[in-house]
């Protein structure tokens, strides 16, 4: 009995990390009326067994990507909130680079609904769907970075991305991530992305993360930048206290996505 109540419990908690990459021990408690200590038993298990890495605070998958239109579905107003307050530091003659991804797109569909007094944007991206939300849709320019299809995050990576990102001159770059925290800084769920990124902010005057704050506290496979390293957090009223300070002591502007 009590090892199919384990059983249980273990497939729940991947279920969870099936859909999100990456869970927090707290929340999983929360949400399977489990104690803590009862829940880091598990994911010592699930470790043991290879199907996770724990992290402080949580675990996450082992360089497993989460299928894109999973994510889509998760957090929505969150992510919404978020691109809406995104668009308030848009002003006309910026050259602007949108990364792939969800919240991404959530920014990508905030400007196809009209940006007053924004007469003119250049808006550049290595997500397809980005692209595609906006191109024909607004009345500014959109350049699609051309190399390998990445499927899971539906963008483009690789030798021939890097090459074309290498020669932009960028005033302002969104960036989203999978998670942070004051150890590891900014990470995604693997590294060709993590890859772009960084790169993007090499050629960017500044970097605006846009992440929910349940992202704070996570560590996900590949290690983008030291939270230091970007401008700003536009970021929902989900993020505990601890994540705004350390965001703050290290440099980083926080803004929350109601307070614009």
């Amino acid at each position: 009995m009590a090892e199919h109540l384990l059983d249980h419990r273990l497939q729940l908690i991947l279920s969870v990390l099936s859909t999100r990459g990456e869970c927090r021990t707290r929340q999983l408690a929360e949400q399977f009326q489990l104690s803590e200590m009862t829940v880091r038993r598990d994911l010592q298990e699930l470790e043991s067994r290879g199907q996770l890495r724990r992290v402080h605070g949580g675990a996450v998958l082992l360089n497993r990507d989460v299928n894109y239109s999973l994510r889509l579905e998760h957090d929505q107003a969150q992510k919404q909130f978020i691109g809406q307050a995104a668009t308030r530091f848009l002003k006309s003659g910026q050259t602007v680079y949108i990364d792939a991804g969800t919240t991404a797109l959530a920014l990508a569909r905030a400007i196809r609904q009209g940006l007053h007094q924004v007469t003119h944007l250049h808006i550049v991206t290595h997500g397809i769907p980005i692209a595609t939300e906006l191109a024909g849709n607004t009345p500014y320019s959109v350049q699609l970075i051309g190399g390998d299809v990445y499927q899971n995050a539906l963008s483009t990576v690789g030798p021939t991305a890097l090459a074309q990102i290498s020669g932009l001159d960028i005033d302002l770059f969104f960036m989203g991530a999978g998670g942070v925290d004051a150890s590891m800084g900014w990470s995604n769920s693997n590294h060709v992305e993590a890859e772009i990124k960084r790169t993007v902010i090499k050629r960017s005057k500044a970097t605006c993360v846009i992440a929910d704050g349940a992202k704070w506290g996570q560590q996900s496979f590949a290690p983008i930048v030291p939270l230091g390293e970007v401008s700003r957090w536009i970021v929902d009223r989900g993020l505990i206290a601890e994540g705004a300070a350390a965001a703050a002591a290290a440099g980083v502007a926080v803004t929350f996505a109601d307070a614009l």
